[in-house]
């Protein structure tokens, strides 16, 4: 069987802060101003592949997308930019996606004198907050999919669980402060590639180079992964072994979570709350035995 479903959400009324006059005593206050549009198509396909007597394999595969674009801000419409641990990486603004990156574009460090050298987009001669930021990457993905199979041999289930997400775009903030080189943390092995003589090619600054910490999309990567998220296996004892007993049925499970992931992020897990990896705690693997009885 195969389903599709697509949607068009308006969204009105958002709660946004506004700035008001300074003699209510308040610098801003709350107000149902914002509009954003969400559309989005969901695919669904579930498959009886094999259908036995003793062994049975049934797919489930669901695919969905979404896009969302800012239509209103406020009574003068301007950008929302927002802290999302690592200064001001976000940016809300009308016709863009909600919550993209907002930085400098890096171009590479300086062979002669080890700086870190940023794109300049309004070609004044100088790198400005005004004149030479712009949007540096998505957290939102194209897309993302779930992909579940299941089997059955005579008393035997097995029951395994993938997904993924592809064209999102993480911050990796853990980089931010690992590999800036102007203060006294410990820093990643990434620091040994610094520019450390003139004419040597790297794309690590020198240390304690001025400007490293403008947000840029320096530490900006692919955040696209799939994960073997889940695998369960039971096993139903045969009844004629519980015959003498005073049980009806007992079923043995086996269950392992996130068991592997493939990615090219560098970051030690892709899957962070808004695209902003803080140093988030990685999610663990984990095993479970348990052991159900009917009487």
């Amino acid at each position: 069987t195969f389903t599709v479903d697509a949607y068009m959400r308006k969204t009105t009324d958002l709660l946004l802060q506004v700035d008001v006059p300074s003699i209510t005593g308040f610098t801003n206050a709350w107000r149902n101003i914002g509009k954003l549009d969400n559309k989005g198509l969901e695919f669904s396909i579930m498959s009886r592949n094999i259908s036995g007597k003793d062994f049975t394999w049934n797919t489930n595969f669901n695919l969905s997308l979404n896009r969302n674009k800012v239509v209103a801000l406020g009574p003068s419409g301007d950008p929302i930019q927002s802290d999302g641990g690592a200064g001001t990486t976000h940016i809300t603004m009308i016709g863009e996606p909600i919550g993209s990156f907002y930085g400098y574009k890096m171009i590479g460090v300086n062979p002669q004198d080890g700086k870190i050298m940023y794109a300049d987009l309004n070609g004044d001669g100088e790198i400005t907050d005004s004149g030479d930021r712009t949007f540096i990457g998505n957290p939102n993905p194209d897309f993302t999919f779930g992909f579940t199979n299941n089997f059955t041999y005579k008393n035997w289930y097995l029951d395994t669980l993938i997904t993924g997400s592809v064209g999102n775009d993480i911050y990796n903030a853990s980089r931010f402060e690992l590999e800036l080189m102007n203060d006294f943390k410990n820093q990643s092995t990434v620091v040994l590639n610094r520019w450390t003589t003139p004419g040597q090619i790297t794309n690590v600054p020198k240390a304690r180079a001025a400007d490293v910490d403008k947000i840029s999309d320096r530490f900006v990567e692919d955040g696209s992964y799939i994960r073997l998220q889940n695998i369960a296996l039971s096993y139903t004892l045969p009844r004629k072994w519980l015959s003498h007993t005073f049980l009806n049925n007992v079923k043995l499970y086996c269950n392992v979570q996130n068991v592997f992931t493939i990615t090219k992020y560098t970051g030690v897990d892709p899957e962070v709350p808004n695209g902003m990896d803080n140093s988030f705690y990685p999610r663990p693997r984990t095993y479970s035995l348990s052991i159900g009885l009917q009487f």
